[in-house]
């Protein structure tokens, strides 16, 4: 790991705010990017997303933290922020840093919180379940109620955290929602707490985090002008974003790279390095287009609850790839049986909701969109190790949209995504086992091919790829 560090202190010398953002649907492995890069920077922030998006990182020896709403810096002993444009659930939040001393056995690093940030309560999470339940064709949230936060947000409704520490203030607050919201409410099969009884529960643990609770923005600033290097964490994806993702089928927040200037209340112009994460084979759960899916999405999501025992380590595993595997070399196996495949290889289930992720083939269009939107300095390309021994690997080249092929970078509005036609070309894949290489020379030409192809075709340089789960399973290219 020292020749790593030693090759990123170099690429990052000259850095001091850095953008890591999603390509795809999510997933795509933005927490073990930022676990390898965050070592150059000082303070880790969350621009974005809430209880909603799940980060796995681990200690430099092992400790493995998982977390939903704080910063993957934990991990490292790094300053984290919660930005203004983060979702706060303050339950969620004590549970985390309770799991965090337990894992780390020692104090925390300094975590701070936005006194601005939207704050949930139970009313946003029974709003979103009364709105998915009269919708015809449902987005398939993960129920966390982000979608209400920021609507109400929006709407001058929902309380911030600063209320916490004014009681009357957010009695007053959650009385006008109460009030909105009753007539949704009533018709619900559920216990629908009090405005009195929420202030109540919020209230008795407040002083747990008054210390940490801040004007993040004004923090970040003093953080620069101190010469600190900041590192821009986003949760979920470019196709995720409530903006520019494929709508209505998104999240609520600022996905893309230009959500860190919104989400900080830091200028526009000190965002001038980003990293976009892409996933080899892009996944996506819930509802909405993919237009490089293999398999029908429902279909996919059930999958490994249909199978748990392909998705546990041992003979049954083994032998179902192994099988599945020449299958697919010998030209004889579907879309359906290649996404079992990619499935079980890489264990692509949910880390927030446990579903099963639905796999597309490697998809140039897409990637070209969202270098458009994101115009990042670098790629990072994750799970390349999924295509050992794949001779021939499907890749989608172009959109073709009502008789018309769409030039790179250009998609039909979001809503007729699914009705693009996706023109494949086969590029020749390599028989060797890529997992855990973490030096470009050692991969194999085919590979690097493989790379440098991909990149001239999106346009921007691959900084980074992925060969395995591991810490070190990372290749750091010269670019």
């Amino acid at each position: 790991m020292d020749y790593q560090r030693e090759k990123l202190k170099k690429i990052f010398n000259q850095t001091q705010v850095l953008t890591v953002v999603g390509g795809n649907w999510g997933d795509e492995g933005k927490g073990k990017v930022i676990d390898l890069v965050m070592s150059e920077f000082d303070v880790i922030v969350r621009f974005s997303g809430g209880a909603n998006a799940g980060h796995t990182v681990f200690t430099p020896d092992g400790k493995k933290l998982v977390s939903h709403l704080i910063p993957c810096g934990l991990a490292a002993r790094k300053i984290c922020v919660l930005g203004r444009g983060e979702f706060f659930n303050l339950e969620l939040f004590l549970k985390e840093l309770e799991d965090s001393r337990a894992v780390l056995q020692e104090d925390l690093a300094p975590v701070y919180v936005d006194f601005g940030s939207p704050l949930w309560t139970p009313y946003h999470a029974l709003f979103e379940s009364y709105i998915e339940g009269r919708r015809q064709g449902k987005i398939g949230t993960t129920s966390k109620g982000i979608g209400p936060l920021e609507g109400l947000y929006r709407l001058r409704l929902s309380p911030v955290v600063g209320m916490l520490f004014e009681p009357k203030i957010l009695r007053r607050n959650l009385g006008i929602l109460y009030d909105v919201l009753k007539p949704c409410l009533e018709t619900m099969n559920e216990a629908v707490p009090t405005p009195d009884e929420i202030v109540s529960s919020l209230v008795a643990r407040a002083e747990e985090i008054k210390s940490k609770v801040i004007d993040t923005g004004y923090f970040l600033q003093e953080q620069l002008q101190a010469g600190k290097k900041l590192m821009m964490e986003g949760a979920q994806a470019t196709g995720l974003d409530a903006y520019w993702g494929t709508y209505p089928f998104v999240s609520s927040g600022n996905s893309a790279a230009g959500g860190a200037a919104v989400g900080t209340g830091l200028p526009p112009s000190v965002f001038d390095t980003a990293i976009l994460v892409a996933k080899t084979l892009p996944t996506r759960v819930g509802n909405g287009p993919q237009p490089s899916e293999m398999w029908e999405r429902l279909a996919a999501m059930e999958f490994p609850k249909a199978h748990p025992e392909l998705f546990v380590k041992g003979k049954e595993r083994d032998e179902f790839l192994s099988s599945m595997l020449a299958k697919i070399n010998q030209g004889k196996a579907d879309n359906v049986e290649m996404s079992q495949y990619f499935q079980v290889l890489g264990d692509e289930r949910g880390a927030t909701t446990g579903r099963g992720r639905s796999v597309g083939f490697l998809d140039i269009p897409w990637l070209q969109y969202a270098v458009r939107i994101n115009r990042p300095k670098w790629l990072a390309l994750t799970r390349f190790d999924m295509l050992s021994g794949i001779k021939t690997v499907p890749v989608v080249m172009q959109y073709k949209f009502q008789g018309e092929i769409l030039p790179p970078g250009k998609l039909p509005p979001a809503w007729q995504l699914a009705e693009v036609e996706t023109i494949k070309e086969n590029w020749e894949g390599f028989e060797e086992n890529i997992g855990g290489i973490s030096e470009e020379s050692k991969l194999p030409k085919i590979a690097r091919d493989f790379i440098s192809r991909l990149e001239k075709l999106v346009g921007v340089p691959i900084l980074l790829v992925g060969t395995g789960p591991g810490r070190g399973d990372m290749v750091i290219r010269q670019v």
